[in-house]
């Protein structure tokens, strides 16, 4: 009540006094109470007032009491926006029909906006595309060293979830050595299964990190520190296996050497040549899952912008059962076109099976990030792609694809009665 009077004490002289500026005046937030309130847009209260200072009896022609114009509306807010004291009451319409006029600028300014993200998001996704398409084609070492960045970069954002303050309360991060060192151990992963060393690499480094883990928390002098939380073991391994076993596949993936059913177009044919690079099932696996994967974040974007009504998971609430369609039906025709054109991967009930497969494993892997993040209490994993945030929430749904793809093309090879020790001859050229 004294907030009420204080600011009808303080605005009634300023609005008029009718009875409608009166009775509405004691809605105004006063700035001298509320200094948060001073450069807030106006709420709903307070368009209300303005909407009442118009219709006032004050201002018809049998009022006794001093009209209030629209005029005397406006210097009454400017004089109190002078004092500091009229935020409150600043507000977007200054005429009657302005208030449409308003709204359309701000539309305009939020579509405006929308645009201008999009472009961001396009003009990224194109740079960080044509990157992807050179080196994917050039395989061996280039191949691998893209790889591991996006790891290193990776494993760094999820370090960031995992040393979030906004965590649940008891959730403790691992020490900042034992972190770093999961990091290293990621990229020396990929650095392995490139050298063809795939067995036992993650088991080892599991040990390592957790062994670490053991000797760091016993060297705490404070004994609730020394304890060992079950959140730090589950952090590391999971850590180690999302952002560094998982995407070795895709450097597997790349190695499959068995040839094609076709031989390549000229066109193909001549890069390849200039490039010094084989034409391998590798190769061609490789980069159709990657443009399926595009493909369906495409699809899904567009038909969840035109049609998308219904969400698909709470997990997301952005996700549409409508965009999930256009996903899948824009990854099923990138693997049926590739199918027709290469006969890879052989036929159009295998074409269909790969498209499952990865679209599944690209909408599961963002959702698996999207989870993290919620629980981290972040919007992006970080700010490294302008107009996508950090490099984990534009690789996602890439992490778990490479697994799902490479199990297709091995076993399809191996039920063809290919022995599985021709599939893999490290590394390719």
């Amino acid at each position: 009540m004294r907030c009420a009077a204080a600011t009808a004490t303080t605005t009634t002289a300023a609005v008029g006094s009718g009875p409608g500026a009166r009775r509405a005046a004691r809605w105004l937030p006063n700035p001298r109470l509320h200094p948060q309130r001073r450069w807030a847009r106006p709420n709903k209260n307070e368009h209300a007032l303005l909407r009442c200072l118009r219709s006032s009896p004050a201002s018809s022609s049998d009022n006794p009491g001093p009209s209030v114009s629209l005029a005397d509306e406006s210097s009454s807010r400017d004089s109190l926006e002078e004092r500091g004291q009229g935020a409150a009451l600043s507000s977007p319409s200054d005429s009657p029909n302005e208030e449409g006029t308003v709204k359309v600028k701000a539309t305009g300014k939020k579509k405006d906006g929308a645009w201008s993200s999009l472009g961001t998001r396009t003009v990224t996704a194109l740079v960080l595309g044509s990157l992807a398409l050179y080196v994917i084609i050039g395989g061996s070492g280039l191949y691998a060293a893209f790889i591991g960045f996006i790891v290193l970069q990776c494993s760094l954002e999820y370090i960031g979830f995992m040393t979030s303050k906004r965590l649940p309360k008891g959730v403790r991060a691992p020490p900042t050595l034992v972190r770093r060192t999961m990091s290293i151990l990621s990229v020396g992963m990929i650095a392995a299964a490139h050298k063809g060393i795939r067995t036992g690499v993650f088991e080892a480094a599991s040990f390592l990190l957790l062994s670490m883990l053991l000797v760091k928390r016993s060297a705490k002098k404070k004994p609730k520190k020394k304890k060992v939380k079950f959140s730090e073991l589950t952090m590391l391994v999971f850590g180690l296996f999302y952002c560094g076993y998982l995407p070795t596949f895709w450097i597997r993936l790349r190695g499959v050497s068995a040839a094609p059913a076709l031989p390549p177009p000229d066109f193909i044919a001549r890069i390849l040549d200039w490039m010094s690079v084989d034409w391998t099932v590798g190769l061609l696996a490789t980069f159709i899952a990657a443009a399926s994967v595009v493909a369906a974040d495409t699809g899904a974007f567009i038909g969840g912008k035109l049609m998308g009504s219904r969400p698909l998971i709470s997990i997301s609430p952005n996700k549409t059962v409508e965009g999930a369609a256009w996903g899948f039906a824009a990854s099923l025709a990138v693997c049926l076109c590739f199918n027709y054109w290469f006969q890879f991967p052989g036929n159009a009930g295998m074409a269909f099976m790969f498209a499952v497969a990865v679209y599944a494993a690209s909408v599961f892997g963002d959702l698996i990030e999207s989870s993290m993040k919620r629980a981290a209490g972040k919007k992006d994993s970080g700010k490294l792609l302008p107009g996508h945030g950090g490099l984990l929430d534009r690789f996602d749904s890439y992490i778990f694809t490479g697994v799902l793809a490479y199990g297709l093309v091995y076993w399809y090879y191996y039920f063809l009665g290919i022995p599985l020790s021709q599939l893999i001859i490290a590394p390719p050229r």
